[in-house]
């Protein structure tokens, strides 16, 4: 092998892991893994707050989380719906709106930035 091909596949390599870890995103676990399903919507700043709030106080290694983009992925927004009609506490008459986060265990949906904030402190700081 060529010292040019081992240098731009050295190159690649960091250049790739790098973007990842400087992109801030959170990872993310299965649905059936998950304590919290939390859905979002690209270009959602209130969904964005959620998501750098979870990465900046590294809720995401705290609590298990998976991540639902709903603007653009149709299985997800069939999925958002499914959950909401689990959700007595959600009126839906003005549409479903995001964040909206699924709290598992409690069988609960969480609406809105805040208090999908106020529930990840709550469910860390336990």
């Amino acid at each position: 092998m060529s010292k040019n091909i081992i240098i731009f596949i050295v190159v690649a390599v960091i250049a790739f892991f790098g973007y990842k870890l400087f992109t801030n995103k959170p990872l993310g676990v299965a649905d059936d893994k998950a304590d919290l399903i939390l859905f979002w919507g690209d270009g959602c700043p209130h969904c964005e707050k959620v998501k750098q709030y979870i990465v900046d106080n590294k809720f995401d290694s705290k609590v298990k989380i998976s991540y639902k983009e709903v603007y653009y992925n149709k299985t997800n927004q069939d999925q958002l719906t499914a959950t909401v009609k689990k959700c007595p506490e959600i009126n839906t008459a003005q549409g479903i709106g995001v964040p909206l986060a699924y709290d598992k265990a409690n069988s609960k949906c969480i609406s809105g930035d805040q208090p999908i904030i106020d529930w990840l402190n709550a469910r860390v700081l336990k």
